[in-house]
């Protein structure tokens, strides 16, 4: 029975490649991937646990400045404030999250990178167009941070090699690249250097075909498990700790 099942579906499958549907249903892609997406960030959503963590959902109005809260809350929870870590940041631009986690963490060893284009953004991203967002590299008076330009897919690997990131700091990842193709390629070439109590943190998540999307892939692809440490704005941002 099973058998015969499996030759009908290669069948049909063969069918369905050979009148190429694309020709006439190819308009339905993108709006039948956002729905799908849409579902399953409410799904997620209703799924959270909201005691004991920092959560501001429902909230009618998105105020920005709530990451920094985030920040401040992730820094108190896991006693951030003077410990070594390393802390990667993926979506520089003017580098305001990363000039704050700079100056709110003073261990010496800590180790803080940004990684950017500053050329924009390298492909058109809901009504933001390629090369938005563009910014000079930041000069900072600090030894302990340094800026990585161009695409992460020309930069990471070469930052990996030369860069050991499996020291035994915690990792503390702040995506903020807004595409999914940068957050997937970011996150998939770390995989191999996460650890328990490493932390993730997603600066525009709720978007559900970009960093979402990219979560969702990610730690089903890699079964990662994660626990949600903070969200705010609608989970718009949201802090994660690898368990």
């Amino acid at each position: 029975m099973k058998k015969n099942l499996i030759s009908v579906i290669t069948f049909l499958k063969g069918l369905v490649l050979l009148i190429k549907p694309h020709v006439f249903l190819s308009w339905i892609k993108n709006p039948m991937l956002t729905i799908s997406n849409i579902l399953n960030l409410s799904q997620w959503v209703s799924e959270q646990d909201k005691k004991d963590i920092f959560n501001d959902f429902y909230t009618p109005f998105r105020d920005y400045a709530k990451r920094e809260k985030l920040y401040d809350y992730v820094i108190t929870k896991l006693n951030l404030k003077n410990e070594a870590f390393d802390y990667l940041e993926f979506g520089v631009c003017e580098a305001i999250s990363f000039k704050w986690w700079l100056q709110n963490c003073s261990n010496i060893e800590s180790r803080f990178y940004g990684f950017d284009t500053f050329e924009g953004l390298p492909e058109n991203w809901g009504l933001f167009l390629k090369g938005d967002m563009a910014a000079n590299v930041p000069m900072l008076d600090d030894n302990r941070a340094k800026f990585i330009k161009g695409l992460f897919q020309e930069t990471v690997g070469t930052f990996l090699q030369s860069n050991n990131l499996n020291n035994g700091k915690r990792k503390i990842i702040h995506l903020d690249a807004d595409l999914f193709s940068s957050t997937i390629f970011a996150l998939t070439s770390l995989a191999p250097y996460l650890k328990k109590g490493d932390v993730l943190i997603f600066d525009e998540f709720n978007v559900p075909n970009h960093e979402f999307y990219a979560f969702k892939i990610f730690s089903e692809s890699y079964y990662v498990k994660t626990k949600l440490l903070a969200a705010v704005n609608n989970y718009y941002q949201v802090a994660f700790i690898i368990e």
